[in-house]
């Protein structure tokens, strides 16, 4: 082999390398931006509910009728179990 071909093998992989590398860290950055949105999403869902449950409309009717019937029913469970059982 020539000097020359060895030249042209030490560039192609160099070449190959500088490919690879770009390849992998686009890949890094658009992980990355993934990660974000993501974050980014879940974020806008729990304002939207958080919004949505505290309104006047239905779904803030509705939330508010749930949370009333949870409690009620936690203050209710205690006393009719024992009625049940012990009596």
């Amino acid at each position: 082999m020539t000097n020359m071909e060895n030249l042209e093998n030490h560039l192609n992989e160099h070449e190959r390398q500088r490919l690879v590398n770009e390849a992998a860290l686009k890949q890094l950055q658009q992980d990355e931006t993934r990660r974000v949105a993501r974050g980014y999403a879940v974020m806008a869902a729990v304002v939207g509910y958080g919004e949505g449950a505290m309104g006047g409309g239905t779904f803030g009717k509705v939330s508010h009728f749930a949370k009333l019937f949870c409690i009620g029913f936690a203050l209710l469970a205690p006393s009719l179990l024992v009625w049940r059982v012990l009596l």
